[in-house]
C-alpha cells in the first residue's frame, strides 16, 4: 500500500488523483465497472474528503462520471471523438505556428528547449509521457499570447487524456513515446533556422501521429 501520509491536504489530493489516475491507465477501472469512495477510503486509508477531491477533478476532466447513490466510474470514449479532436488540434496548433511564427523569439525558442530538458526522466510511466507531451504543446501555444487559444487547446489535451484512459495498458507499453521529443527538438531546430513550411509539416505529423499511436 503506497503512503499517503505527511502531506498538507492539497498535496494529498493530487497524489491520491494522480494514483487513481494511473489505475485508469494500467486497466484498474474501466468502462461499466462502477466502484465505490467506500471501496478508495479502504484502499488508500485516508478521509473522504482528498478522495472525493481527486474524484471531482477527475470527473471535470471527463475521465470519470459520478453515478448518484452509489459511486463513479470511467467514461467510455468513442474513437471519431478521439479523431475529431486530433484533426481539430491540427488545424489550430499549425494554424497558429503559421500566424504567429514572427514572435517565436530566440528567447521563446530557449525556453521551450529548456521545457524539453527539464522534462527529461528516466521514468518510463506512460503518464509522465504524456504529461510531458503536453506541457511542451500547451507551452508552444502559450508563447503566442492568445489566451484563447491556449484555453481550447487544454480541453483538446483533456480529451486526449480521456483517450489514455481507455486503451489496454499493455498495448501502450510497447508505444514509442520518446520519439515525441525528437519530434519536438526537430521543430524547435526549423524555429531557430526560419523555416516556417518545415516547422508546420514537422507539428502536423506529430499531432497527426496520435492516430498511428492510439487507434492503430
Amino acid at each position: 500500500m503506497q503512503d499517503f501520509s505527511g502531506t498538507n491536504d492539497g498535496t494529498l489530493k493530487m497524489r491520491i488523483y494522480r494514483s487513481m489516475l494511473n489505475d485508469i491507465l494500467e486497466g484498474r477501472y474501466v468502462p461499466e465497472r462502477p466502484f465505490t469512495e467506500k471501496e478508495l477510503t479502504e484502499k488508500y486509508q485516508i478521509s473522504k474528503s482528498p478522495i472525493r477531491e481527486a474524484l471531482i477533478e477527475l470527473c471535470n476532466e471527463g475521465i470519470l462520471r459520478s453515478i448518484p447513490r452509489y459511486g463513479y466510474e470511467v467514461l467510455r470514449i468513442k474513437e471519431k471523438e478521439v479523431k475529431d479532436a486530433k484533426d481539430a488540434r491540427i488545424i489550430l496548433e499549425c494554424g497558429a505556428l503559421e500566424h504567429y511564427f514572427d514572435r517565436l523569439s530566440k528567447e521563446r525558442i530557449e525556453y521551450l528547449s529548456t521545457i524539453l530538458d527539464s522534462d527529461h526522466t528516466e521514468n518510463d510511466d506512460i503518464q509522465h509521457h504524456w504529461d510531458r507531451n503536453s506541457h511542451f504543446h500547451i507551452a508552444l501555444m502559450e508563447s503566442y499570447g492568445n489566451d484563447y487559444l491556449v484555453s481550447v487547446l487544454k480541453r483538446s489535451m483533456i480529451l486526449m487524456k480521456r483517450a489514455y484512459a481507455q486503451y489496454q495498458y499493455n498495448k501502450w507499453q510497447k508505444l514509442g513515446f520518446p520519439s515525441q521529443g525528437t519530434k519536438h527538438r526537430t521543430l524547435l531546430e526549423y524555429i531557430a533556422n526560419a523555416d516556417k513550411e518545415n516547422a508546420v509539416r514537422t507539428l502536423r505529423e506529430d499531432i497527426a501521429s496520435f492516430d498511428t499511436t492510439f487507434l492503430g
